[in-house]
């Protein structure tokens, strides 16, 4: 038998389906040959440091660096029952191969090698790498697996980027929390290797604009009267078209108001705009935040969704080009987004033949993981589709379509205008041909950083020596402006780049590996800015808090708020996964930066804190219990015990932004440990506690997410935690929330029923419908109804 491991169940019942399997098991699906199980997300994690040595659990600046010889690991407490399934699948005798099908990248490779490594398995290994998830593509997947071993390199820079994470978090965030409390700071003080340097990208910009003074200069505008119509000259000379003073620009006016003159040049040049590239994630990120003020976040959720429908390809890829061999299936691409204000362009498309695009967009030496996002194979269906969906299936689909069109065929106009020996130029375009442009979404987006992108002028059609009048002049007091603040696109922009400012897309894919961040993670570390009160959302614009900027400011060191160092690691863990740099030289320099670094922040000398504290050190109690809901976010919260109003209660140390997890404190040993180690049996998230508040009423575990997630376990009288009331069994996503859907029932019909745990009768929750089933009917097929 063969063994394939997905990273999510519903990737693994795709690759059932297509592979015809069909018996379920707990946890996996059978068939023939195969047996297909799945990962949720990350079941494996990183120890703490007290793992290695229980006395690291209280945070003193004399146990740093914390750097172990070697990394232990252990199962997630949340998933852990998973995990044991497929220990056990991998341990059987039966299985003689395995097949990573995890998502094809950094992290999917991570994900499954962990718990290859944990489960202690050396059975052969071959690798899934699709990036669309059609029956056809998944069949074609396996009729191409490759050997695991040609993956070696990204396997190395995926532990590689975890490990050099874990130490950079911990002994970076250990240090400064401890200093900064020495100083009598509150709070804890999160680093991280990639958020904080973006976070000081944002603190420099914002601190630009605070200290920015305005200077008023004045512009001379005037108003002409053509034999073929009026436009607009502003006034300029050799060196420039702004005046210091006023009056010199007012004498300007008057001088020029209501005297005739002449054209003194036309300059018309043919110029010709290519349709732009595809987009990779963060281009789509960008616009979508441009267009629509979608959150980096907002977009990656609705991608992702978008792919896991099978509407479009892996959307998680850096690349903006095709490989040759996608270049060669396009039209079913092209065909598959056949619907209401696409059918035109397809029809323009298809009707000329072959559809391929150019080099400009097929390029495989450009392709790394995977191809930019384009349409997958699949007819689209707009009803399946939320309201957000479609707009980002829109700007995916408009973009790829807009490749197969003409270039846009422009006419750029200059007109020089003398009046009583003053010069003013007006300048504008004229679209010729549309081209692209046809296809392109009504209504262009601003650029990220554009304050105000106004349109050029319809300018009439004038020539060289005609006469004109000047109907009237004026002075226009203005000020030099402060730099924008970073929106979503902007920063997302700036990460790309590793903070220089870079316009030219070409560029931009060249400097691509030595960025902030991935594509696939960037939309997460402005989420972490977001939780941690490092900055806050006003509208568009991405604004530092007062915690922000003191985290920045009391830093000594420059090695962790530099993008351009971030950059260059970013770009060795490329290097790594292209087996041409090697994952002990790397280790070694993380480590040797995460000495120089702790030694830095424990030289420096940072401003006293408002509320000057008498501790020398920041002490974990013993007693103190890991937050659960922090543990799968990978933050480093712990439980606080406060007094409240109804009894005692917990509440993570990192306060309600950044975590929020509350529970009514545990009575006992057995209600402690249920609380950490069960996982929600709906939507396997963490769970919180709650006592009953009368007598001869039941203790239970609710889902953290509660009521989003109805997950619920009750204890009994004798304290046992009891089985689920309802069946652990989850089927197909809701398509209105994608929520995993979970069993309901019998009725007295004897009859079951898919339901999504959102549901809410009064309309307050999600709103799709539940779909009844025979008591032995499986799920494989049926949906939910909208």
């Amino acid at each position: 038998m063969r063994l394939i491991i997905t990273e999510k169940p519903s990737m693994g019942r795709d690759v059932a389906a297509a592979l015809g399997a069909t018996r379920r098991g707990e946890g996996f699906i059978e068939g023939p040959h195969d047996i297909i199980t799945w990962c949720v997300g990350h079941l494996v994690e990183l120890d703490q440091p007290e793992a290695y040595d229980p006395n690291l659990k209280q945070w003193k600046m004399d146990a740093l660096p914390i750097i172990p010889q070697s990394f232990k690991y252990h199962p997630s407490d949340r998933t852990k029952d998973q995990f044991k399934i497929i220990q056990s699948l991998l341990r059987c005798r039966d299985v003689t191969s395995v097949v990573n099908a995890a998502d094809a990248g950094r992290e999917g490779e991570l994900i499954f090698d962990l718990v290859y490594m944990l489960a202690g398995c050396q059975k052969p290994v071959q690798r899934l790498w699709v990036s669309s998830l059609t029956r056809d593509a998944i069949i074609d997947g396996f009729n191409r697996l490759r050997p695991a071993a040609e993956y070696r390199g990204l396997c190395d820079s995926a532990h590689a980027r975890h490990q050099a994470d874990w130490l950079v978090g911990i002994n970076a965030t250990r240090a400064q929390t401890i200093k900064a409390r020495r100083a009598g700071h509150d709070g804890v003080y999160s680093l991280g290797r990639v958020q904080t340097p973006t976070l000081a990208l944002i603190v420099e910009r914002d601190l630009a604009i605070n200290t920015f003074v305005p200077t008023n200069y004045f512009e001379v505008v005037a108003d002409f009267q053509s034999p073929s119509g009026t436009y607009r000259g502003l006034w300029f000379n050799h060196s420039g078209s702004r005046f210091d003073r006023r009056d010199a620009a007012e004498a300007i006016a008057s001088k020029v108001t209501g005297q005739p003159g002449k054209i003194e040049k036309v300059e018309k040049k043919a110029s010709k705009e290519r349709a732009p590239l595809l987009y990779d994630l963060t281009a789509l990120q960008r616009a979508a935040n441009a267009r629509y003020a979608f959150s980096a976040a907002h977009t990656l959720e609705l991608s992702q969704s978008l792919y896991e429908k099978k509407f479009i390809t892996y959307p998680r890829t850096s690349s903006r080009h095709l490989s040759s061999s996608v270049n060669k299936e396009l039209k079913g691409h092209v065909e598959a987004a056949r619907i209401g204000p696409y059918v035109e362009f397809i029809e323009t498309i298809l009707a000329k033949g072959k559809v391929s695009l150019s080099s400009r967009y097929v390029d495989d030496k450009k392709v790394t993981d995977h191809h930019a996002i384009i349409p997958a194979k699949q007819h689209i269906n707009a009803q399946a589709l939320s309201p957000d969906e479609k707009r980002i299936y829109d700007l995916l689909t408009r973009r790829f379509l807009a490749a197969f069109y003409p270039d846009a065929e422009l006419e750029r106009t200059t007109i020089v205008t003398e009046v009583e020996a003053e010069k003013f130029i007006t300048r504008g375009t004229i679209i010729i041909k549309p081209g692209w442009r046809a296809v392109d979404p009504p209504g262009r987006e601003k650029k990220a950083d554009a304050d105000e992108e106004g349109e050029e002028a319809e300018l009439p059609p004038v020539s060289s020596q005609d006469p004109v009048k000047t109907l009237q002049a004026e002075a226009l007091s203005k000020q030099t402006k402060a730099p924008a603040r970073y929106t979503e696109a902007s920063l997302l922009g700036a990460m790309e780049t590793a903070g220089k400012k870079v316009e030219d897309e070409e560029l931009r894919l060249a400097m691509r590996d030595s960025g902030l961040g991935t594509p696939a993670t960037r939309a997460a570390i402005i989420e972490t800015l977001l939780k941690r009160e490092y900055i806050t959302r006003e509208k568009k614009s991405l604004v530092v808090t007062p915690k922000g900027i003191a985290l920045i400011k009391m830093m000594p060191s420059p090695l962790l708020k530099s993008a351009e160092l971030t950059g260059r690691w970013e770009q060795k863990l490329s290097l790594m996964a292209e087996g041409r740099y090697a994952r002990d030289r790397f280790m070694s320099e993380v480590k040797e930066m995460i000495g120089e670094l702790v030694t830095q922040i424990a030289g420096a000398r940072i401003e006293q804190g408002p509320d000057p504290s008498q501790r020398s050190e920041v002490s974990r109690p013993d007693s103190a219990i890991d937050c659960p809901l922090c543990k799968i976010e990978n933050r480093a919260g712990f439980l606080l015990e406060r007094n409240g109003s109804n009894g005692k209660f917990l509440t993570c140390a990192l306060g309600k932004e950044a975590c929020g997890f509350i529970s009514d404190a545990p009575k006992n040993v057995k209600q402690r440990k249920a609380m950490l180690q069960t996982a929600c049996h709906v939507c396997r998230g963490a769970m919180r506690l709650r006592l009953p508040k009368e007598k001869g009423k039941k203790a239970a575990l609710l889902c953290a997410r509660h009521p989003q997630c109805q997950g619920v376990r009750w204890f009994n009288q004798q304290g046992v935690l009891e089985e689920p009331t309802a069946p652990a069994e989850t089927g197909p996503p809701c398509p209105l929330c994608q929520t995993p859907t979970v069993k309901r029932g019998p009725a007295t019909s004897g009859n079951y029923f898919w339901s999504c745990p959102r549901w809410r009768s009064d309309n307050s929750g999600c709103t799709s419908k539940p779909i009844w089933i025979n008591t032995h009917d499986s799920w494989a097929g049926r949906g939910l109804s909208t």
